[in-house]
Protein backbone atom coordinates (compact mmCIF):
# COMPACT_ATOMS: atom_id res chain seq x y z
CA UNK A 1 0.00 0.00 0.00
CA UNK A 2 2.53 2.57 0.80
CA UNK A 3 4.45 1.70 -2.26
CA UNK A 4 1.74 2.51 -4.07
CA UNK A 5 0.55 5.25 -2.68
CA UNK A 6 4.16 6.70 -3.23
CA UNK A 7 3.74 6.59 -6.78
CA UNK A 8 0.60 8.81 -6.72
CA UNK A 9 1.29 12.65 -7.70
CA UNK A 10 -0.74 15.35 -5.80
CA UNK A 11 -0.63 19.00 -6.21
CA UNK A 12 -0.22 19.44 -2.39
CA UNK A 13 1.74 17.18 -0.22
CA UNK A 14 2.63 18.62 3.61
CA UNK A 15 5.67 16.98 4.93
CA UNK A 16 5.70 16.08 8.91
CA UNK A 17 8.93 15.08 10.79
CA UNK A 18 7.11 14.13 13.94
CA UNK A 19 8.72 12.72 17.44
CA UNK A 20 7.47 12.84 20.55
CA UNK A 21 4.48 14.85 19.39
CA UNK A 22 1.77 13.18 21.71
CA UNK A 23 0.12 16.40 23.32
CA UNK A 24 -0.15 18.72 20.21
CA UNK A 25 0.04 16.89 17.27
CA UNK A 26 -3.57 15.97 16.79
CA UNK A 27 -4.10 19.58 16.80
CA UNK A 28 -1.80 20.43 13.93
CA UNK A 29 -3.87 17.68 12.41
CA UNK A 30 -6.27 19.20 12.62
CA UNK A 31 -5.44 22.56 11.43
CA UNK A 32 -4.06 21.11 8.41
CA UNK A 33 -6.86 19.09 6.90
CA UNK A 34 -9.21 22.05 7.50
CA UNK A 35 -6.98 24.16 5.22
CA UNK A 36 -9.06 26.03 2.29
CA UNK A 37 -6.95 24.67 -0.18
CA UNK A 38 -8.80 21.40 -1.22
CA UNK A 39 -7.32 17.74 -1.16
CA UNK A 40 -4.03 18.80 0.60
CA UNK A 41 -2.46 14.80 2.00
CA UNK A 42 -0.19 14.66 4.66
CA UNK A 43 2.79 12.44 5.08
CA UNK A 44 3.88 11.92 8.73
CA UNK A 45 7.08 10.76 9.76
CA UNK A 46 7.81 9.39 13.29
CA UNK A 47 11.57 9.30 14.55
CA UNK A 48 10.75 6.09 17.05
CA UNK A 49 8.93 8.09 18.96
CA UNK A 50 8.31 6.79 22.78
CA UNK A 51 5.47 8.63 23.26
CA UNK A 52 1.57 7.68 21.64
CA UNK A 53 2.28 9.50 18.48
CA UNK A 54 2.30 6.86 15.76
CA UNK A 55 -0.68 5.64 17.79
CA UNK A 56 -2.41 9.02 16.70
CA UNK A 57 -0.85 9.21 13.38
CA UNK A 58 -2.89 6.14 12.11
CA UNK A 59 -6.25 6.99 14.00
CA UNK A 60 -6.39 10.01 11.30
CA UNK A 61 -4.83 7.62 8.69
CA UNK A 62 -7.39 5.15 9.53
CA UNK A 63 -10.41 8.52 9.36
CA UNK A 64 -8.53 9.95 6.35
CA UNK A 65 -7.14 7.15 4.02
CA UNK A 66 -6.67 9.47 1.19
CA UNK A 67 -4.99 12.38 2.76
CA UNK A 68 -3.12 10.80 5.26
CA UNK A 69 0.21 8.48 5.63
CA UNK A 70 2.48 7.70 8.27
CA UNK A 71 6.13 6.60 7.73
CA UNK A 72 7.72 5.30 10.61
CA UNK A 73 11.21 5.39 10.51
CA UNK A 74 13.01 2.07 11.95
CA UNK A 75 16.20 4.13 13.86
CA UNK A 76 16.14 7.65 15.01
CA UNK A 77 17.66 9.75 12.04
CA UNK A 78 19.50 12.17 14.62
CA UNK A 79 17.66 15.55 15.14
CA UNK A 80 14.76 17.66 13.55
CA UNK A 81 16.67 19.08 10.92
CA UNK A 82 18.45 15.36 9.58
CA UNK A 83 14.72 14.10 9.29
CA UNK A 84 13.37 16.67 7.21
CA UNK A 85 16.13 16.49 5.02
CA UNK A 86 16.00 12.55 4.74
CA UNK A 87 12.30 12.79 4.45
CA UNK A 88 12.61 15.33 1.85
CA UNK A 89 15.01 13.51 0.14
CA UNK A 90 12.39 10.37 0.21
CA UNK A 91 10.00 12.36 -1.32
CA UNK A 92 12.11 14.01 -4.28
CA UNK A 93 12.71 10.47 -4.86
CA UNK A 94 9.39 9.44 -5.26
CA UNK A 95 8.23 8.47 -9.16
CA UNK A 96 5.97 11.16 -9.37
CA UNK A 97 6.74 13.71 -6.83
CA UNK A 98 4.45 16.26 -5.50
CA UNK A 99 3.76 19.76 -7.71
CA UNK A 100 4.09 21.30 -4.32
CA UNK A 101 5.73 20.23 -0.46
CA UNK A 102 4.79 22.53 2.48
CA UNK A 103 6.58 21.51 5.76
CA UNK A 104 4.63 21.16 8.88
CA UNK A 105 5.92 21.28 12.88
CA UNK A 106 4.10 18.22 14.98
CA UNK A 107 3.15 21.44 17.35
CA UNK A 108 1.93 24.34 15.64
CA UNK A 109 -1.69 25.49 14.43
CA UNK A 110 -2.11 26.82 11.14
CA UNK A 111 -4.64 29.27 10.33
CA UNK A 112 -7.15 27.78 7.86
CA UNK A 113 -5.66 29.79 4.60
CA UNK A 114 -2.12 29.37 5.48
CA UNK A 115 -1.62 26.97 2.52
CA UNK A 116 -3.80 29.63 0.36
CA UNK A 117 -2.07 32.24 0.92
CA UNK A 118 1.22 30.33 0.17
CA UNK A 119 0.12 28.62 -3.04
CA UNK A 120 -1.11 32.02 -4.44
CA UNK A 121 2.37 33.75 -3.69
CA UNK A 122 4.03 30.61 -5.03
CA UNK A 123 2.28 31.10 -8.25
CA UNK A 124 3.08 34.17 -9.00
CA UNK A 125 6.62 34.42 -8.11
CA UNK A 126 7.09 30.79 -10.67
CA UNK A 127 5.22 32.85 -13.20
CA UNK A 128 7.32 35.68 -12.51
CA UNK A 129 10.43 33.37 -13.27
CA UNK A 130 9.17 31.63 -16.12
CA UNK A 131 11.35 31.12 -19.30
CA UNK A 132 8.41 30.80 -21.35
CA UNK A 133 9.15 26.97 -22.21
CA UNK A 134 7.41 24.17 -21.38
CA UNK A 135 7.68 23.33 -17.67
CA UNK A 136 10.36 26.62 -17.01
CA UNK A 137 8.92 27.01 -13.43
CA UNK A 138 12.41 28.16 -11.50
CA UNK A 139 12.97 26.69 -8.11
CA UNK A 140 10.75 28.61 -6.06
CA UNK A 141 11.12 28.86 -1.76
CA UNK A 142 7.91 30.40 -0.18
CA UNK A 143 7.88 31.47 3.15
CA UNK A 144 5.76 33.89 5.67
CA UNK A 145 5.62 35.29 8.97
CA UNK A 146 4.19 33.54 11.99
CA UNK A 147 2.66 34.77 15.44
CA UNK A 148 5.27 33.01 18.62
CA UNK A 149 2.84 31.82 21.12
CA UNK A 150 3.34 29.91 24.31
CA UNK A 151 1.85 25.87 24.94
CA UNK A 152 -1.78 27.37 25.15
CA UNK A 153 -1.56 29.12 22.18
CA UNK A 154 -1.07 32.89 24.44
CA UNK A 155 0.60 35.00 21.95
CA UNK A 156 3.73 35.76 22.84
CA UNK A 157 4.76 38.09 19.50
CA UNK A 158 2.27 38.66 16.75
CA UNK A 159 5.44 38.91 14.56
CA UNK A 160 8.19 36.59 14.34
CA UNK A 161 9.87 39.10 11.77
CA UNK A 162 9.46 41.64 14.23
CA UNK A 163 10.11 39.55 17.49
CA UNK A 164 13.31 38.01 16.20
CA UNK A 165 14.27 41.79 13.70
CA UNK A 166 15.04 39.80 10.75
CA UNK A 167 13.88 40.86 7.03
CA UNK A 168 12.52 38.43 4.33
CA UNK A 169 14.50 40.76 2.09
CA UNK A 170 17.61 39.85 3.69
CA UNK A 171 18.04 36.73 1.16
CA UNK A 172 20.83 37.31 -0.93
CA UNK A 173 23.83 34.37 -0.70
CA UNK A 174 26.17 36.42 1.54
CA UNK A 175 23.87 36.82 4.44
CA UNK A 176 21.54 33.56 4.05
CA UNK A 177 25.35 31.95 5.13
CA UNK A 178 25.43 33.99 8.33
CA UNK A 179 22.06 34.40 9.45
CA UNK A 180 18.87 32.62 8.01
CA UNK A 181 15.60 33.86 8.39
CA UNK A 182 13.09 31.25 6.83
CA UNK A 183 11.40 29.43 9.40
CA UNK A 184 10.72 25.57 8.33
CA UNK A 185 7.16 25.28 9.08
CA UNK A 186 6.34 28.67 7.06
CA UNK A 187 8.02 27.15 4.28
CA UNK A 188 6.02 25.96 0.59
CA UNK A 189 8.39 24.84 -2.23
CA UNK A 190 7.87 24.01 -5.96
CA UNK A 191 8.79 20.34 -7.54
CA UNK A 192 11.69 22.10 -9.46
CA UNK A 193 13.69 23.48 -6.16
CA UNK A 194 12.32 20.01 -4.76
CA UNK A 195 14.01 17.76 -6.93
CA UNK A 196 17.22 19.61 -6.14
CA UNK A 197 17.07 18.27 -2.68
CA UNK A 198 17.90 14.32 -3.12
CA UNK A 199 20.69 14.49 -1.84
CA UNK A 200 20.76 15.49 1.95
CA UNK A 201 24.32 17.58 2.89
CA UNK A 202 26.34 15.86 5.63
CA UNK A 203 26.43 19.02 8.00
CA UNK A 204 23.83 21.94 7.61
CA UNK A 205 22.47 24.48 10.65
CA UNK A 206 19.19 23.38 10.01
CA UNK A 207 17.16 22.02 7.81
CA UNK A 208 15.58 25.57 6.32
CA UNK A 209 18.38 27.05 6.72
CA UNK A 210 19.95 24.69 4.17
CA UNK A 211 16.34 24.97 1.90
CA UNK A 212 17.17 29.12 1.51
CA UNK A 213 20.59 28.18 0.55
CA UNK A 214 19.69 25.86 -2.12
CA UNK A 215 16.73 28.19 -2.87
CA UNK A 216 18.99 31.24 -3.40
CA UNK A 217 21.34 29.48 -5.58
CA UNK A 218 19.62 28.24 -7.87
CA UNK A 219 16.02 29.92 -7.79
CA UNK A 220 13.71 32.16 -5.62
CA UNK A 221 13.09 32.88 -2.68
CA UNK A 222 9.47 35.29 -2.02
CA UNK A 223 7.74 35.86 1.16
CA UNK A 224 4.09 36.90 2.75
CA UNK A 225 4.39 39.18 5.42
CA UNK A 226 1.45 37.92 7.08
CA UNK A 227 1.79 35.73 9.64
CA UNK A 228 -0.50 32.61 8.77
CA UNK A 229 0.51 30.06 11.62
CA UNK A 230 0.77 29.71 15.64
CA UNK A 231 4.81 28.91 16.27
CA UNK A 232 3.98 27.14 19.78
CA UNK A 233 6.93 27.44 22.19
CA UNK A 234 7.24 24.87 24.92
CA UNK A 235 9.91 23.09 27.33
CA UNK A 236 10.55 20.37 24.77
CA UNK A 237 11.14 22.39 21.55
CA UNK A 238 13.95 21.57 19.03
CA UNK A 239 14.53 25.56 18.96
CA UNK A 240 12.49 28.35 20.07
CA UNK A 241 12.39 31.91 18.89
CA UNK A 242 14.38 34.67 21.25
CA UNK A 243 13.63 37.91 21.10
CA UNK A 244 16.30 39.91 18.81
CA UNK A 245 18.92 42.00 20.35
CA UNK A 246 17.74 41.22 23.54
CA UNK A 247 20.96 42.33 25.73
CA UNK A 248 20.94 39.38 27.84
CA UNK A 249 21.07 37.36 25.18
CA UNK A 250 24.00 38.82 23.84
CA UNK A 251 25.37 38.80 26.97
CA UNK A 252 25.06 35.27 27.39
CA UNK A 253 26.70 33.92 24.29
CA UNK A 254 29.29 36.06 24.75
CA UNK A 255 30.11 34.24 28.27
CA UNK A 256 29.04 31.04 27.25
CA UNK A 257 29.73 30.87 23.45
CA UNK A 258 30.11 27.31 22.91
CA UNK A 259 26.45 26.78 21.24
CA UNK A 260 27.44 29.95 19.20
CA UNK A 261 30.91 28.48 18.29
CA UNK A 262 28.91 25.09 17.36
CA UNK A 263 26.81 27.29 15.22
CA UNK A 264 29.68 28.78 13.23
CA UNK A 265 31.10 25.47 12.44
CA UNK A 266 28.31 23.85 11.60
CA UNK A 267 27.46 27.20 9.32
CA UNK A 268 31.05 26.35 7.18
CA UNK A 269 30.77 22.98 7.53
CA UNK A 270 27.25 24.05 5.19
CA UNK A 271 28.93 26.14 3.19
CA UNK A 272 31.42 23.58 2.34
CA UNK A 273 28.64 20.92 1.50
CA UNK A 274 27.04 23.43 -0.75
CA UNK A 275 30.07 23.66 -2.69
CA UNK A 276 31.14 20.18 -2.60
CA UNK A 277 27.21 18.64 -3.76
CA UNK A 278 26.23 21.54 -6.55
CA UNK A 279 29.93 22.72 -7.37
CA UNK A 280 29.37 21.98 -11.11
CA UNK A 281 25.86 23.98 -11.38
CA UNK A 282 27.23 26.92 -8.97
CA UNK A 283 28.11 30.15 -11.11
CA UNK A 284 31.39 31.39 -10.70
CA UNK A 285 30.60 34.29 -8.01
CA UNK A 286 28.44 32.09 -6.06
CA UNK A 287 31.48 30.00 -6.17
CA UNK A 288 33.49 32.98 -4.99
CA UNK A 289 31.19 33.99 -1.99
CA UNK A 290 31.39 30.16 -0.68
CA UNK A 291 35.09 30.03 -0.95
CA UNK A 292 35.48 33.51 0.60
CA UNK A 293 33.08 32.23 3.32
CA UNK A 294 35.02 28.84 3.99
CA UNK A 295 38.38 31.36 4.51
CA UNK A 296 37.27 33.21 7.48
CA UNK A 297 38.07 31.33 10.37
CA UNK A 298 41.65 30.97 9.41
CA UNK A 299 42.49 34.75 9.23
CA UNK A 300 43.14 36.96 11.90
CA UNK A 301 41.15 39.31 13.67
CA UNK A 302 41.30 42.29 11.60
CA UNK A 303 41.15 40.02 8.10
CA UNK A 304 37.90 38.59 9.07
CA UNK A 305 36.60 42.07 9.70
CA UNK A 306 37.73 43.15 6.57
CA UNK A 307 36.28 39.88 4.83
CA UNK A 308 33.26 40.02 6.64
CA UNK A 309 32.59 43.86 5.40
CA UNK A 310 34.19 42.92 1.94
CA UNK A 311 31.71 40.28 0.93
CA UNK A 312 28.60 40.97 3.12
CA UNK A 313 28.54 38.56 5.62
CA UNK A 314 26.70 40.74 7.88
CA UNK A 315 23.93 39.83 10.08
CA UNK A 316 20.63 42.11 10.75
CA UNK A 317 22.05 43.99 13.18
CA UNK A 318 25.67 45.59 13.95
CA UNK A 319 25.76 44.23 17.06
CA UNK A 320 24.50 40.89 15.96
CA UNK A 321 27.49 41.19 13.54
CA UNK A 322 29.99 42.69 15.77
CA UNK A 323 29.36 39.52 17.97
CA UNK A 324 29.97 37.00 14.73
CA UNK A 325 33.56 39.17 14.35
CA UNK A 326 34.26 38.20 17.79
CA UNK A 327 33.12 34.48 17.24
CA UNK A 328 34.58 32.98 14.03
CA UNK A 329 37.45 30.95 14.15
CA UNK A 330 37.92 31.57 18.54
Amino acid sequence: MMEKRDKESGTVLVLMAARNGEPYIGEQLDSILAQTVPGIRILVSDDCSRDRTPEIVREYEERFPERVRLRQRQRPSGGAAAHFLDLLSHTARMEEPPAYVLLSDQDDVWLPYKAERLLEQMRRTEEAGADGKENGRPPVLVHSDLTVTDEKLKVIAPSFFAYQKVSPQRCALPQLLVQNNVTGGAVMINRPLLELLKTPPQVCLMHDAWLALVACCFGKISWVEEPLYYYRQHGTNALGAEKGDAPEGFIRRMEDGSQARDNYRKMFGQARCLLELYGERLSEPQKAVLQAFIRLPGLNRIGKMAEILRWGFTKNTWLRTLGQMMMIGD
